[in-house]
């Protein structure tokens, strides 16, 4: 966070004349920036359509003594009078020579306006020989290409645990103290939010609760969990999912996610480990990929957040790159944390090409690039069911420290899945697990999960007044189930032989030989590729 008001501070004795902030903490950026106009001689001033054009002045001890209106202020209320005053009456006229610094608040919305436009490129030019700046500050970045050249972006960050403590101390009785463990947990619980957020998350919890209670910490992480769904982009999940007791199977990935644990430990980072930077998770659909990305959070014991790629493409121009990068900064100031990109193939095709206006690749190539070079410990959990759609760029080595493949249960993860579907429901009578992944062979997790159900169905209306299910209910439900990897056989099937091909590192331990036995009319095709060497549609095509 000082670095960028220390890098601000450099570009403004560089006489940088346009500078456009991006932030949603107007008054937090203003106290800022009129710090350091006040420690380095600077008159501040600020315009809004409400209040017009205002100065602020300082006192003896260099600082705020008053905000009044400025001795200008009459003929200033407009946008284009306001920029009118600053290039005629101070630049061209010569009628102040002083340094001076003028914060134009939300003036993206008069970008529109041609003279808006020819303004802030003609005072581009001369503002720099006057030692005069403009400083627009707006919730998202929207520029146009006219001005895009002229004008200097500058992200400023959320508050970070420096920030927060500060905030924290204001909020805190003059003499009550609070235990350090506890700070730092209150701390980071309120990291992603807002000053203003952060300030009145504080005050709930000391209205409620006090500090002298770990009860704050969950009352300010609801506070985040609200404003974070506010948003409409990432979605914050309370989850409990234990990565043993929830997950059947997939031992090697389990063994990868505890052994990544340890890079968080203060040791770890002494010894110069690197936090993980992410996993991708492809497979077949119903083998338990989303379950894992709920389960790290857990293990790791950091919030998780859920990316939904679909509400960041908005039809207004810019809005989706706007939605995305704001995204990443609130992930970012959460973090530590968990960042899960469901379905990323959906999200991410580029195969559009030219008929969403190149908005796609522009996302894409945003969250490429933030993966490639992102220094905080945001952990990616992206998963996948079609290879197919993802592109070669996402899966190149530097993305995700690993790639896992999800394949079908072997028969011993079956067997493990029906024990945790059948505790979660309190049903103990059932022993003969081999029988049932016998019976349930080519079956997916999901799918296990629902022949549970279906038992407890069947079991019910057989008997009312019974807890418990026979294996025979199980037997009864598993029955008249068609898996998916028979209904999608090919697919499947196709995305089993890339994992194997390309030799990807499997998600359990042992890996699944179990093959689908092929229908006659599947055998006959087999038999024509071989003689052919031409598929079915090949062969179609070659007729015309």
């Amino acid at each position: 966070m000082q670095k960028v008001f220390d890098d601000i501070k450099d570009m403004l004795k560089a006489n940088f004349p346009l500078l456009y902030f991006t932030t949603s903490e107007y008054s937090r950026a203003t106290q800022k920036l009129r710090t350091i106009a006040f420690a380095e001689g600077y008159k501040f001033n600020t315009w809004d359509c409400v209040d017009g054009l205002q100065e602020h002045v300082i006192d003896q001890n260099k600082r705020l003594k008053e905000v009044k209106k400025h001795p200008s202020h009459s003929e200033t209320q407009g946008f284009a009078e306001v920029l009118n005053y600053i290039r005629n009456g101070l630049i061209i006229s010569e009628q102040n020579s002083e340094q001076e610094i003028f914060v134009l608040e939300d003036f993206h919305k008069y970008f529109q306006e041609d003279a808006v436009i020819v303004y802030l490129r003609k005072l581009s030019n001369e503002l720099k020989f006057f030692n005069k700046h403009i400083i627009l500050l707006s919730p998202f970045y929207k520029l146009p290409d006219e001005i895009e050249k002229y004008v200097t972006v500058v992200n400023i960050p959320l508050p970070d645990k420096n920030d927060l403590k500060i905030r924290l101390n204001y909020v805190l009785d003059k003499n009550q103290n609070i235990n350090e463990d506890l700070e730092k947990y209150v701390i980071d619980a309120a990291l992603g939010l807002t000053d203003t957020e952060a300030d009145l998350a504080f005050r709930l919890a000391k209205q409620k609760v006090g500090f002298e209670s770990k009860e704050a910490i969950r009352i300010i992480s609801n506070e985040k969990e609200q404003i974070i769904k506010k948003s409409g982009i990432l979605d914050y999940y309370q989850v409990n999912e234990d990565l043993d007791k929830n997950v059947g199977g997939l031992d090697n990935l389990k063994n990868w996610l505890k052994q990544r644990n340890k890079a968080f430990e203060r040791k770890a980072q002494e010894f110069g480990l690197k936090e993980p930077k992410g996993i991708l998770l492809l497979g077949v659909p119903g083998c338990g990929k989303s379950l894992t990305a709920k389960c790290v959070a857990t293990e790791w014991k950091q919030p998780l957040l859920r990316l939904d790629i679909g509400k960041v493409f908005q039809a207004e121009v810019g809005s989706s790159e706007n939605n995305i990068r704001m995204a990443i900064a609130t992930a970012e100031a959460v973090a530590p944390c968990v960042l899960w990109i469901d379905e990323i193939e959906k999200g991410l095709n580029t195969g559009g090409g030219e008929k969403d206006g190149g908005t796609n690749s522009r996302v894409f190539s945003t969250i490429l690039t933030w993966m490639q070079e992102k220094t905080k410990p945001v952990f990616i959990v992206a998963t996948a069911n079609n290879i197919s759609d993802l592109p070669p760029e996402l899966l190149r080595k530097g993305r995700f420290d690993e790639i896992f493949f999800v394949d079908l249960p072997t028969p011993q993860e079956r067997e493990n899945i029906f024990k945790i579907h059948l505790s979660k429901y309190r049903q103990t009578s059932i022993t003969d697990f081999k029988l049932l992944a016998e019976k349930s062979k080519f079956f997916n997790g999901a799918e296990i999960e629902e022949a549970v159900k279906e038992a407890m169905f069947l079991s019910y209306v057989e008997n009312p007044n019974t807890t418990q299910i026979s294996l025979k209910n199980m037997l009864d439900a598993i029955e008249p189930i068609t898996p998916l990897s028979q209904t999608m056989k090919k697919k499947i099937d196709a995305l089993r032989d890339w994992a194997s091909s390309r030799k990807v590192r499997l998600a359990s331990n042992i890996k699944n030989n179990e093959q689908m036995v092929l229908t006659d009319e599947e055998k006959a095709e087999n038999e024509r590729i071989k003689l052919t060497g031409l598929t079915k549609r090949e062969r179609e095509e070659d007729i015309f």
